[in-house]
């Protein structure tokens, strides 16, 4: 079985470098088992021809849209009698798709609407992104979430620190909810410092020393669109500083360690077909906070974490509620989200899910 991936890049950290890049690892890694035969290729570019030059497959899988390439590659299987396997990647969600619509009218128009309608499956990694795809008129859809290279035990963190850490992981751009999610740290400080005036319901009514000292917020991820500088303007303007930190990007062993180093995850996003970031954190047994407009539901319902609307004042509440448990409590909630990655979302789970869509469809 030989599988074409398309996709625009595989350098990076976002949602859809990680997918393809794990996937065609975990794929790859199959590939010397007889019984699987899988083999699988990787292109990122054309030259400029209308004729992509593509090697022999049995299927093409395209992972995003919009891109001149993926309709050219769509187009040259169609001619070909290739089945395509599209992941749309979250970029059929309301809030994406009214994003800069102006530039994406015309493709949708043109071609795109009619390249998803041809593909013979739609990958989407939730069952939200299924319901998006739905209401676009593609119902050949089928779930197969991101999963996560290692599993790690909860522990301690190998560097002394006086300080706890509420990290957030990913691209700073207006979609991830940074502005609600500084705003709402605001909150949890003033309200810290002056308890009598507090609005946020806490589980432990003597926390204010823990909520008022030595908690940080820490920002990793890259710029984009000049956002970071438009946050740090917040923060200042908050008086925030002594309390938030932007840290860059990290990757490799380096964003391994700021998962080790934190005691919960945020994800405040406005939207997020995925949110892979909340499985790294549970992998590495730490609680997460993630907002209503995320698919992460389960973190409510397995008891690690909390599934919040991303307004500041609920925000806050989920913040000040998780600051005013002791770090057992944290703890054991970082290990039921451990146990859930484990039941769910390995890449080898993953590869086998997309291992028996590429036969049935290859199959038809």
């Amino acid at each position: 079985m030989q599988i074409c991936h398309i996709t625009s890049t595989i350098e990076g950290a976002s949602g859809v470098v990680t997918f393809v890049r794990e996937l065609d690892a975990s794929l790859q890694a199959r590939g010397v088992d007889s019984r699987v035969g899988v083999d699988v290729s990787t292109i990122t570019s054309f030259p400029h021809s209308s004729t992509p030059p593509l090697p022999h497959c049995d299927l093409i899988h395209i992972h995003g849209l919009w891109l001149k390439m993926y309709h050219q590659a769509a187009q040259w299987a169609r001619a070909n009698g290739i089945p395509v396997v599209w992941s749309t990647h979250g970029m059929t969600a309301p809030w994406s798709m009214h994003h800069k619509w102006w530039k994406k009218l015309p493709a949708w128009l043109l071609y795109q609407k009619r390249d998803l309608k041809s593909a013979a499956a739609i990958h989407c990694t939730t069952e939200q992104e299924v319901e998006w795809n739905k209401a676009l008129g593609f119902k050949n859809c089928f779930i197969a979430p991101l999963g996560t290279k290692e599993l790690v035990a909860s522990r301690q963190s190998l560097v002394a620190r006086s300080e706890k850490r509420l990290l957030f992981v990913g691209r700073i751009y207006p979609v991830k909810g940074l502005v609600n999610l500084i705003k709402a740290w605001k909150l949890v400080q003033t309200q810290a410092l002056n308890p009598q005036d507090r609005a946020i319901p806490l589980s432990n009514s003597n926390s204010e020393l823990e909520l008022n000292h030595n908690w940080k917020l820490r920002i990793v991820g890259p710029d984009e669109a000049g956002h970071k500088s438009e946050l740090q303007s917040l923060v200042r303007e908050l008086n925030l500083c002594d309390s938030v930190e932007f840290a860059g990007p990290k990757f490799g062993d380096e964003l391994s360690a700021e998962y080790d180093n934190c005691d919960c995850l945020v994800l405040p996003s406005f939207t997020e077909n995925f949110g892979a970031t909340v499985v790294d954190a549970m992998a590495h047994g730490k609680p997460c906070i993630a907002s209503t407009f995320t698919p992460w539901r389960e973190l409510q319902e397995r008891g690690c974490g909390w599934w919040v609307s991303n307004e500041p004042k609920q925000l806050a509440g989920a913040i000040g509620e998780m600051m005013s448990l002791d770090g057992a409590t944290r703890c054991k909630m970082g290990e039921k989200g451990r146990r859930l990655v484990e039941e769910k979302y390995t890449w080898d789970a993953v590869a086998e899910t997309m291992i028996a869509k590429y036969r049935e469809v290859i199959s038809r």
